[in-house]
């Protein structure tokens, strides 16, 4: 009788612990609601502005319009770029137009498609220019258009600000084949039928 007493303890002192441990077991359901939240605070605090319309002045291109769009993979941290600037100018001796384009990608040291980056980019400034007053041959005066192209690859180092509004500030050097002077057909004021092949500087 008394081991019998003594076992029946025993079997409702075990029930009562694997109850007691069976309800601080937590719920499967409740982690993943908790770690779903943890994961969407970490995503709002690292949103990213993907597309961006910025604004730069500089040279050669003086002052364009540029759009980046910063790349979901390799967290963040290239992104994609393309300036734009077009316009005219006119002078005593030289007038014409001027199209400046870039197209590359920066890559960024942070994940957040912002602050300091390197730059890689190809740019292309084309002229087309029309050379008034040009001295030609027995005191002639001349005047003559010439389309000019230089072609550069382009290394950068960066700031970039956050926003979809952005500025862009960024000292760099290019390399490439750039003429010096530009050599045209020259029509005398006077005489059009009369031309000549002259060389400008650039």
């Amino acid at each position: 009788m008394k081991k019998n007493l003594i076992l029946v303890v025993f079997l409702i002192s075990n029930l009562i612990h694997s109850q007691e441990i069976e309800n601080s077991t937590p719920n499967i359901n409740e982690t993943y609601s908790e770690a779903t939240i943890f994961q969407d605070s970490i995503q709002d605090n690292y949103k990213i502005k993907r597309l961006s319309i910025g604004f730069k002045l500089g040279v050669p291109n003086i002052a364009s319009i540029g759009l980046q769009y910063t790349l979901p993979f390799l967290n963040n941290h290239l992104a994609p770029y393309f300036d734009y600037s077009s316009y005219g100018y006119n002078d005593t001796n030289v007038e014409g137009s001027l199209n400046f384009s870039e197209f590359g990608a920066s890559y960024y040291f942070n994940e957040k498609g912002k602050g300091f980056y390197l730059g890689f980019g190809v740019s292309s400034l084309q002229v087309d220019a029309t050379y008034n007053d040009i001295s030609l041959d027995q005191g002639r005066t001349g005047s003559g258009t010439s389309k000019i192209t230089l072609n550069t690859t382009n290394f950068k180092l960066g700031l970039k600000t956050g926003g979809r509004i952005y500025f862009r500030f960024e000292v760099g050097y290019g390399t490439g084949d750039l003429p010096q002077t530009v050599s045209f057909t020259a029509r005398d004021n006077s005489n059009p039928s009369y031309t000549e092949t002259t060389t400008e500087d650039i």
